[in-house]
């Protein structure tokens, strides 16, 4: 969903002409590229760190530590330590892509969309190394949505979308019991998972605009709060939700049935300190946040 968002935000206001891309272009690099590479290599460092110490003290071994300039390189900036940042990265080649994308979409229109979802559901067998199907895929239909100026901003109305998020709720049932008596390493399995996922994208959006029906204005607490979701985004693994994992295994050893507790309150607790950290680096240190955060 937030590729197709992306890419209708995207391809929207773009005419193809250079002018625009290098517009565009020099304001993703400070509102993607940038966040991009501060969290990678700031995980990075204190990563390296880390284990030099823990070595260094403990004398354990730092195979981490050990890595070629290639190796570092491709941590840094390919497959970084956060593995949510994936979809920064992906999103950040897209941007740079995007010239490509827009007339492959103005000239093959929608059989574009059709070669990328076959070779999403591997009818077609092949893989972009540095990003992925998927990723190329929804950004691409959402500049397909842009050029036909479908209106994404306006409120689904009709039975047909509740018929849709009842049949996305049957789907992943159904796809769970599969999961569970046959395993998630089939061919059934992924395409059960993609069409929960193509479902589930009209899903949430009609569910949105359902609890949404007679407002206008969202949540003031949640608008706040949303203020905070990319900072959330950046930091919140490996590092902080990954050390209360690690605390709360030591629980779920002594008792299991606190598996599911901890799920979500180590979630919760997660955002809680994202959002502390975020206060204080706006208090103290406020261009330092917007730096991290690209000026959002």
């Amino acid at each position: 969903m937030f590729f197709i968002i992306s890419g209708y935000l995207y391809f929207i206001s773009f005419d193809g002409t250079l002018n625009t891309y290098l517009i565009k272009t020099k304001k993703r690099i400070k509102s993607l590229v940038l966040p991009y590479f501060i969290t990678s290599f700031s995980v990075f460092i204190f990563y390296y760190f880390t284990i030099l110490f823990s070595k260094r003290i403990f004398n354990s071994p730092g195979r981490f530590l050990d890595q070629s300039l290639g190796e570092i390189l491709d941590i840094i900036f390919i497959h970084p330590l956060p593995y949510q940042l994936w979809f920064l990265r992906d999103l950040i080649i897209f941007v740079f892509l995007s010239p490509f994308i827009y007339y492959l979409l103005k000239y093959l229109r929608f059989y574009f969309i059709v070669i990328l979802l076959f070779l999403w559901l591997r009818i077609l067998p092949f893989d972009f190394y540095i990003f992925s199907n998927e990723g190329i895929l929804f950004f691409s239909l959402g500049g397909f949505l842009a050029f036909k100026k479908f209106f994404l901003i306006k409120k689904r109305k009709g039975k047909f979308y509740y018929f849709i998020i009842c049949s996305w709720f049957l789907l992943l049932i159904i796809k769970s019991i599969y999961n569970i008596n046959h395993g998630v390493e089939n061919r059934i399995s992924d395409v059960l998972l993609k069409i929960s996922i193509l479902y589930g994208i009209i899903s949430v959006w009609s569910l949105y605009d359902i609890f949404m029906k007679k407002k206008e204005i969202p949540n003031k607490i949640l608008l706040k709060l949303s203020y905070y979701s990319f900072f959330i985004y950046l930091i919140h693994e490996p590092i902080l939700l990954g050390s209360l994992k690690m605390l709360s295994i030591i629980f779920i050893k002594k008792n299991e049935l606190l598996t599911s507790f901890f799920y979500f309150f180590n979630a919760f607790i997660t955002i809680i300190l994202c959002i502390i950290i975020a206060k204080i680096l706006q208090k103290y240190t406020p261009k330092l946040y917007s730096f991290i955060i690209g000026g959002r």
